[in-house]
């Protein structure tokens, strides 16, 4: 009997962890998810006072802490939209009223609520004035790593600039440390892909010339001199070497870089032009592991058959793979998911499905061992909108030779928010998609049911409510919902 009474209780405090919900007062609520929990802040309003808020929850909605800032006496209606950052590791919130839009007050606390300053009214053209329009930036901790072009006589000529953080106190402002210049001619592309205390790492695609192909650079973080350079492509290989993602290990100091290989006349990067009908069927996966030194201590080069048939409809269009996650294993062995998009034009890619790829050790190199493939976004109807200024699910390059950015960059307004493993070894996704004239959003699950694929809304808002979900395990995430006048909001735990 009392071992019955046990299991009983068990059950019920699962049933309860898993499926929690809070409700709290707030106005014009809204969530972000931080370092392993959620921040939800919002206005209160007081008698002469508008109060800002914010709470910190951990994965099953314990509240752990919580602190709040007065912003005189207004409402919530002479603001203007809310803004917030996590720049340099801490969270900033930026308050703007609409009848002084050059003016903002900030608001920094660390990662648990502790109060870092209040700035009032300060100058909105220098608040992160620095990075504000640059695409190309690295930030890690107070050191914030910077590309920049200039164009001369002589071509384009890029430039790594380091700059430190002044004080965490104050608007982030930065002292200028040193500046890389690399060499003038045929660079088409540079990004810092990581630094820390002793050196940065710089992905570089050279377009011409004794240098061409695509380099990891590693420069001293603290004087930016360069210490060593490694090509990804050998000696007299004329392909491209496309870095689509990458991985820093930290106890054996080596980077490993994941990518694709494309053949010479498939993309130049010099005359800015692509043609990709030759290689839509197959695609060229590699893996490069680099050593502390510098040198390439493994390559693996594979052939990965797409696993999608031409469309019909327009049979000039092609497929593209790009690597989103990169996680190495116990055993030495790496996971990986690709999302597919498939192109129309030179310039336009549109995401079309998740695939899950195992790369497993051998004795000599890496055997591929792919998932099988299921297409998540066939069973919502006109889930990606052609609608003009939708950029949802989509990728636009500028010009065709932009193509090694679309390879490695995270796209804006990207449709996936979790894509997973069930139990017997099938592919479920979770896809997000907005509805631009309406401002709504609806969560759709998409698995291999008892019928098939399936999918079903998991959830969605109405317009002018705030939504979201976050993932907190394989198929444990919180919701994030305003009621519908955005006075109030619930979290909640839930399970896939």
């Amino acid at each position: 009997m009392y071992l019955k009474f046990i299991i009983i209780l068990f059950v019920l405090n699962s049933a309860k962890s898993y499926g929690q919900s809070i409700s709290k007062p707030l106005i014009n609520p809204n969530s972000i998810y931080y370092k392993q929990h959620l921040y939800v802040f919002g206005y209160q309003q007081k008698p002469k006072q508008l109060q800002f808020k914010c709470y910190r929850f951990s994965n099953n909605l314990q509240l752990k802490d919580s602190n709040e800032v007065d912003l005189g006496n207004y409402t919530p209606e002479q603001f203007l939209e809310l803004t917030t950052d996590t720049l340099h590791n801490f969270l900033n919130f930026y308050f703007q009223l609409a009848n002084q839009k050059n003016v903002v007050s900030l608001f920094r606390l660390n990662d648990t609520l502790g109060k870092i300053c209040y700035t009032e009214n300060y100058d909105a053209n220098h608040i992160n004035s620095l990075i504000a329009f640059d695409d190309e930036k690295f930030i890690s901790n107070n050191d914030l790593y910077l590309v920049r072009t200039n164009i001369g006589t002589n071509g384009k000529q890029f430039y790594i600039s380091k700059y430190q953080l002044k004080s965490i106190t104050e608007p982030f402002e930065y002292d200028f440390k040193w500046q890389f210049a690399l060499d003038r001619q045929f660079i088409h592309r540079t990004s810092v892909i990581y630094s820390d205390t002793n050196f940065v790492l710089i992905y570089v695609n050279v377009s011409d010339g004794l240098k061409k192909g695509q380099w990891i650079l590693k420069l001293s973080s603290k004087t930016g001199e360069l210490i060593r350079g490694t090509k990804l492509n050998t000696k007299g290989d004329t392909r491209h070497f496309l870095m689509s993602n990458y991985r820093y290990d930290l106890k054996q100091k080596t980077i490993d870089i994941i990518g694709s290989i494309y053949q010479n006349e498939t993309i130049d990067f010099k005359k800015g032009i692509s043609d990709f009908k030759n290689s839509a069927k197959t695609h060229q996966l590699f893996l490069i592991q680099i050593d502390s030194l510098g040198d390439v201590i493994a390559r693996t080069e594979k052939s990965l058959p797409l696993p999608l048939q031409s469309n019909k409809l327009n049979p000039s269009s092609n497929y593209h793979l790009k690597i989103r996650e990169f996680t190495k294993t116990k055993d030495n062995n790496y996971n990986l998911w690709a999302d597919l998009y498939e192109s129309n034009s030179p310039l336009n890619l549109t995401y079309v499905s998740s695939w899950h790829l195992d790369l497993i050790a051998t004795d000599i190199h890496f055997d591929i061992t792919p998932s099988k493939f299921i297409n998540g976004t066939s069973v919502i109807p006109n889930f990606i909108s052609y609608d003009k200024g939708d950029a949802y699910g989509k990728y636009y390059l500028d010009v065709p030779s932009d193509y090694d950015k679309f390879k490695y960059k995270n796209p804006k307004n990207s449709v996936v928010i979790k894509t997973g493993l069930d139990d017997v070894n099938n592919t479920f996704f979770v896809y997000k998609k907005t509805d631009i004239t309406n401002s709504t959003k609806q969560f759709y699950y998409v698995y291999m049911g008892k019928k098939g694929l399936e999918n079903k809304v998991i959830l969605k808002s109405n317009k002018g409510q705030q939504v979201n979900l976050y993932f907190t395990s394989n198929k444990s995430y919180i919701s994030f919902l305003s009621n519908s006048d955005n006075t109030q909001f619930e979290i909640k735990t839930n399970t896939l």
